[in-house]
C-alpha cells in the first residue's frame, strides 16, 4: 500500500530494521536458542540422586524435550521441534560437570532494598528510587542460582510482569502484593498514638508498602479481595507478633478467627488460592491453621504436636534461620532498633530446634531467606545453616521439590526432566553431598540457565544471551 508523502522526500516505508523495535513492546525478546548439553551428571532432588551415567538434555523454547543417556551422534546440531525451519541448536558439552534444577526462595523481600544502615531510613525511601535499585536486588538474585523466589510482601504484579517479559533481569517472580495486618499488627508500622499510617514492615514506600492495615471482616474482605483483584499469587496474613515491628510482642497472637476465615474462604473462592500466615509460636500457627491457612512462614517456637498437626493437615513450612543471625552481627547490629533486637534474639535461639523439629515430623519444608538491604548479599547463607542440623539432600528438596509443589509447579519447577522449564545450574561439585557448594557461588556455580536462556556463564561454549 503506497502512502502520501508529508513532505517532499519523506519517507513512504518503513525502514526494514526497525521494524523489531516498532512493535508495542519491543523489549520483550525473541525465544532462546535451542540447546544440547551433553554428558551431563543430572542431579534428582526428588530421590536425592544423581542420575546414572552422563545425560544429554535437549532444551528447545525454554522448556526441556528430553533427558536420557549420552550417546554418540545426540549432538549432531540438527533443528529441534517441529514447524518452520529454525537455526541449529547450540551444543555444549558438560564433561561430566552437575547440573541441577534452578533454586527457588520461597520468602523473599525484593523491594527491601541496599542503601541504609537501619530499619527506620528504609521506611523513608521514596518509591521510585525503590523502583529502581529493586533491579539491583533482582540480578544479584539470579545470579546467585535463583531462579525463582517467592516475595511476601512487597513485590507486585507489575514487577512480576517486567521480569516475565524481559524488561528487567532476575528470578521468576510469585507475589502477594501486601501482606495483610490487623492495626497494631506486625504490618502497622504507624507510630504509636498517632493514628497515622506508614508503609508496612520492610520497605517498599508509600504506594507500595509491604503489609496493608485492614481490621474487622468487611474491610479484611477488601483486602484480600483487593490483592487478588491487582493479581497477588496467593495472600499472607500477619497472624502473630514480629521481630521488625516494635509494638507487638512475639507472643501476640493477631485477627479474630472471624476474620482469617473470611481471608481463607476467599483465597479458596478465588481460584484456590493458598493463604500463608507469618507466625512464630504455636498459639499463632494453631490460630492460623484452624481457620483454613495453608503456610507458615518462620515457625521458630514450633513444638512436636504442633509440627505433628502440620504435617497432617499438609501445611508447609517455611523457616528463614539465616536472617535473624545477620541482623545481629557487623556491620548490621544496629539495623534494629532495641525491641527489636531483644525479639530477634528471642527467636534466633529456637529456630534451628524448631527446623529439627518439623523434619522429624514430616513436614514439608520450603527454604526461605527473609533478608533486607543489602543483606540479601548473604540469600545462601541458609543453606549453610540448615545443614547444621539436617543432611545435604534433605535441604536441596527445601529450595527444589518441596518449593516448587508450594508454587503449584512441581513437573515444572526444581527438576530436569521432559517438560520442565529449562531452569538450570551447572555446578563443578555435588550439592547433594553437600549443599553448602550452593553458599559459594562464586566458587562453585559455573552457568544459571532460566528458562532456556543463559544468564551466567563461564563454561565454554554457553554464551550469556543479550536481551
Amino acid at each position: 500500500m503506497s502512502v502520501q508523502p508529508l513532505y517532499p522526500g519523506a519517507p513512504t516505508e518503513t525502514r526494514p530494521e526497525l521494524l523489531p523495535k516498532l512493535v508495542i513492546k519491543p523489549w520483550i525478546p525473541p525465544p532462546p536458542r535451542s540447546l544440547i548439553l551433553r554428558n551431563a551428571l543430572i542431579i534428582d532432588p526428588a530421590s536425592s540422586k544423581v542420575l546414572d551415567g552422563k545425560q544429554t538434555v535437549v532444551i528447545d523454547e525454554g522448556k526441556i524435550i528430553s533427558v536420557n543417556k549420552t550417546v554418540d551422534g545426540d549432538g549432531d546440531g540438527k533443528s529441534q521441534g517441529g514447524g518452520k525451519e529454525k537455526p541449529a541448536p547450540v551444543v555444549v558439552d558438560l564433561d561430566g560437570k552437575y547440573l541441577c534444577p534452578g533454586l527457588i526462595d520461597c520468602h523473599v523481600h525484593v523491594t527491601a532494598v541496599p542503601g541504609f544502615k537501619t530499619m527506620g531510613e528504609l521506611m523513608r525511601l521514596p518509591d521510585q528510587e525503590m523502583n529502581l535499585r529493586v533491579t539491583y536486588v533482582l540480578k544479584e538474585m539470579i545470579h546467585r542460582g535463583f531462579t525463582t523466589v517467592r516475595d511476601t510482601g512487597g513485590a507486585s504484579k507489575v514487577l512480576a510482569n517486567a521480569i516475565e517479559e524481559g524488561l528487567i533481569l532476575g528470578p521468576r517472580l510469585f507475589q502477594c502484593g501486601r501482606a495483610l495486618s490487623q492495626t497494631g499488627g506486625h504490618g502497622d508500622f504507624a507510630p504509636a498514638l498517632s493514628g497515622a499510617y506508614e508503609p508496612g514492615c520492610c520497605g517498599g514506600g508509600t504506594a507500595q508498602p509491604l503489609a496493608r492495615v485492614a481490621d474487622g471482616v468487611p474491610a479484611v474482605l477488601s483486602a484480600v479481595r483487593g490483592e487478588l483483584k491487582a493479581g497477588a499469587d496467593f495472600i499472607k496474613i500477619m497472624v502473630g507478633g514480629g521481630v521488625s515491628s516494635e509494638t507487638d510482642a512475639i507472643e501476640t497472637v493477631q485477627y479474630t478467627a472471624e476474620e482469617i476465615r473470611a481471608i481463607t474462604t476467599t483465597c479458596d473462592q478465588m481460584g484456590g488460592k493458598l493463604s500463608t500466615a507469618h507466625a512464630y509460636t504455636v498459639e499463632a500457627i494453631r490460630h492460623a491453621i484452624e481457620n483454613g491457612v495453608k503456610g507458615i512462614e518462620h515457625g521458630n517456637l514450633i513444638d512436636n504436636a504442633t509440627a505433628n498437626l502440620m504435617a497432617s493437615k499438609g501445611i508447609y513450612l517455611t523457616p528463614t534461620l539465616c536472617c535473624y543471625s545477620a541482623m545481629a552481627r557487623p556491620p548490621f547490629e544496629d539495623f534494629l532498633p532495641p525491641a527489636s533486637k531483644i525479639k530477634n534474639a528471642q527467636v534466633m535461639s529456637k529456630g534451628v530446634e524448631a527446623l529439627k523439629i518439623a523434619h522429624n515430623a514430616g513436614v514439608t519444608i520450603c527454604y526461605g531467606s527473609d533478608l533486607l538491604t543489602s543483606l540479601h548479599a548473604l540469600q545462601t547463607e541458609e543453606f549453610a545453616v540448615r545443614a547444621s542440623v539436617l543432611p545435604s539432600p534433605e535441604i536441596l528438596k527445601h529450595a527444589t521439590t518441596n518449593a516448587a509443589k508450594l508454587l503449584g509447579k512441581s513437573g515444572l519447577l526444581g527438576t530436569i526432566s521432559a517438560g520442565a522449564y529449562a531452569d538450570l545450574l551447572v555446578l563443578n561439585a555435588n550439592p547433594l553431598d553437600d549443599v553448602t557448594v550452593l553458599d559459594r557461588p562464586d566458587d562453585h556455580m559455573l552457568a544459571i540457565v532460566k528458562q532456556g536462556r543463559v544468564v551466567k556463564s563461564s563454561v565454554q561454549g554457553l554464551v550469556v544471551e543479550s536481551t
